[in-house]
This record gives C-alpha cells, structure tokens and sequence, in this order.
C-alpha cells in the first residue's frame, strides 16, 4: 500500500482564534503535525495540504453561512486573500506539496481530492489536521467510503472542543473501525508497509 498524507485545515483562523481549550492545544498539533510531514518528505510519499478558502462574493458559502450575507466580508469566513484563509506560519512544507483548496468540511466534497490520490497511486490516507469533529472526520468517512484505508493520527487532530472531539472518535471506531494511533504507530506501520512492498 502506498499512503499519503492529508493535512486539513492547518490555518490561521481556526488555530489562532477561540476559546483556550483549543489555543491551549494549537502548538502541539501544529508540531506533531510538522513531524509527519517531515515523515512523509523523507519517504517520499505525497503530502497533500487541504485548505478553506472561500470567495469574496459569498458565491461558495455552505448552508449555515448563507443567512448571514451581508454583502461585506465577515470575520471567520476565511475569504480569499485574507489572512484568516493562510496556512499556519508555523507549518513546514516543500515546494512538491501538494494544496487543495476546499469548500465544505470533507476535503472529497467539491475538490479533485480523489483524483490526485488516484495519479499518485494512494490508496492509504494518514490524516492529520483540524477538527477531529468536523472536516477531519469527515474526511475520514468519505475517505473510507471511497475504499482507501483510513489511519487517523491522533497525536496529530485538534477537535473544535474535547467534547465533540470524542464523540467524533467514538463515532468513527464503532461505525468504520478507525481509531486514532499515535505517531510512532503511524510511522512503524507505513515502514513496515514499505518493507512489505519492496519484497
């Protein structure tokens, strides 16, 4: 099996702004994060990067935002250009990442997402990112249900709080059989994938 890394949401607005159970917790997911891409740099195996971006106009705004058009840009909508929308200072990355750029929570929804795992022949996904609850897991269902082998790196997700964080992880262990690993798990188990493949 060849895996790729998907890294969602690692942006501004959703680890700089907010309550402080979550900011409390933003530094450990951006550096636990950075240690799998630097992973996954070494191993030469893709890195996709997912980001929201929505237009400036309001045209790609979801169900839950399109009440609140005023015709102006609103804060926590991470509009083009913004700094909201830019990726965490803090996030390493390569010149060979790859970015997709998202409008809905799962990172398959509206995006080219399937294809490119598709052309670099990944049917592994490690996910990694922002929130456990929401896109990540998300990600992770459509991911499952699009026959890739889904491996959640728990050390490597921040949920939205601890609460709806677990509910989501409860969610995905009795529905899909995805329960989060840590990373040296993640990287033990694409080594020996690896190991297999060279055979």
């Amino acid at each position: 099996m060849k895996a790729a890394l998907l890294v969602i949401d690692i942006q501004r607005y959703y680890l700089e702004v907010g309550h402080e159970e979550k900011l409390a917790r933003a530094g450990a997911l951006v550096a636990r994060t950075n240690e799998l891409i630097d992973f996954f740099h070494d191993k030469a195996l893709p890195v996709v990067k997912v980001q929201v971006v929505h237009k400036a106009d309001g045209s790609t705004w979801n169900q839950t935002m399109r009440p609140h058009w005023t015709g102006q840009l609103m804060q926590g909508t991470l509009t083009e250009g913004t700094w909201e929308a830019e990726p965490h200072p803090e996030l390493h990355g390569r010149p060979s990442d790859i970015v997709v750029t998202k409008t809905r929570s799962s990172a398959f929804i509206r995006t080219n997402l399937e294809n490119i795992l598709q052309e670099h022949g990944a049917d592994m996904v490690v996910l990694t990112g922002f929130s456990t609850n929401r896109c990540v897991g998300l990600t992770a269902v459509d991911a499952w249900e699009r026959d890739f082998k889904v491996i959640l790196a728990g050390d490597a997700i921040l949920g939205t709080s601890l609460t709806d964080a677990d509910l989501m992880l409860d969610y995905l262990r009795s529905a899909f059989e995805i329960s989060p690993v840590s990373n040296a798990e993640v990287k033990k188990l694409l080594t020996g994938e690896e190991g297999r493949s060279e055979r």
